[in-house]
């Protein structure tokens, strides 16, 4: 099948709209956002940055989008450029045009950018694409690759495909680091990993505590069903993985229940979950927060804070930051 993409670059207050226009198009497949590295150079040079946060969950300084458009039928020029520029000229912004060789250079803010995407076994692509990784006492790999790890190592092997997880984002290295750390001071017996993704932390938990017992939750089914797979290439068996939002919350929701949380997701469901964690988590426990901005912390510390938890260590890599946090009361 063959597959089209169209690139538009526009202003952060506009970018749902735009994408949510481009849903009614015919062969719509998804939409997606990549920062502008060019235009927002210029826009926070000598600025302090502007965290913005959106129904998307996404919280960055970006002034600039490019919104990209996946199509399974070929567009037609004429009638993208049409339509764009009627929901241009209804919220006043300049005029869209195809993208030629007059206004070739970065960052053009107007441009309309079609191409088609070379057919590939994108699967098998994305995998190959993830090396294997050292992070302290783990060697996270994939499926395709080969290698032995060194006898000092604790293996992890992760196919990553769908979901976020691989072991290669900052947030997942520093949750591991901070795994390590906790495995010299504390012996958890009940786990938690909320928004599990490949269930890679939670995985590096058990592998790490033998005798522990493995929750998994997300609100992608398709993350589940790459845990279980996941579960399965590391020769784990778990009965514990729910899905989000639906009538099995009650089996992970339990009052005083877990001795240890992962909680690596964003900064506004963060912030929401406080008083869920402390309704299920036990008395001295601990709680592992990621997926937080270094502007983020501060906010993060004071909320939970006020629900029992303490700052034990903070962990930042690459301006992302890492929590751990024990509950004391």
């Amino acid at each position: 099948m063959d597959l089209w993409s169209i690139r538009i670059t526009v202003e952060d207050e506009f970018k749902e709209l735009f994408s949510e226009y481009f849903e009614d198009f015919d062969g719509y497949l998804s939409s997606s956002l990549f920062q502008d590295k060019y235009l927002n150079s210029k826009y926070i040079k000598g600025k302090s940055y502007n965290f913005i946060t959106n129904k998307l969950g996404e919280f960055h300084q970006n002034k600039y989008w490019i919104l990209e458009i996946i199509l399974n039928i070929k567009p037609d020029k004429k009638l993208i450029n049409t339509k764009l520029n009627l929901l241009a000229k209804q919220f006043k912004l300049n005029k869209f045009y195809d993208f030629n060789g007059k206004n070739n250079h970065k960052g053009f803010l107007n441009k309309i950018y079609i191409s088609k995407i070379i057919s590939k076994d994108w699967l098998k692509e994305n995998r190959s694409s993830f090396p294997s990784i050292n992070i302290d006492n783990f060697y996270i790999y994939g499926s395709h690759i080969k290698k032995e790890c060194s006898e000092n190592k604790i293996p992890i092997k992760i196919d990553a495909s769908f979901a976020f997880g691989s072991g290669s984002h900052e947030t997942t290295k520093s949750c591991l680091n901070s795994l390590t750390y906790l495995s010299k001071i504390y012996n958890p017996k009940s786990v938690l990993d909320y928004g599990c993704g490949t269930g890679i932390l939670g995985i590096a938990s058990k592998k790490i505590f033998k005798n522990n017992k493995i929750t998994f939750v997300d609100i992608d089914i398709n993350a589940l069903k790459l845990t279980k797979e996941n579960l399965r290439l590391n020769n784990i068996i778990s009965r514990e993985i729910f899905l989000s939002k639906s009538n099995t919350m009650n089996n992970f929701n339990k009052k005083k229940y877990y001795d240890l949380i992962f909680a690596n997701i964003l900064f506004g469901p963060l912030i929401s979950l406080a008083p869920r964690l402390k309704f299920i988590s036990k008395p001295n426990s601990f709680i592992i927060l990621s997926g937080l901005l270094r502007n983020q912390i501060t906010n993060i510390v004071n909320k939970y804070k006020m629900f029992g938890f303490n700052l034990k260590k903070k962990i930042i890599i690459n301006g992302w930051g890492t929590l751990i946090m024990r509950r004391q009361f």
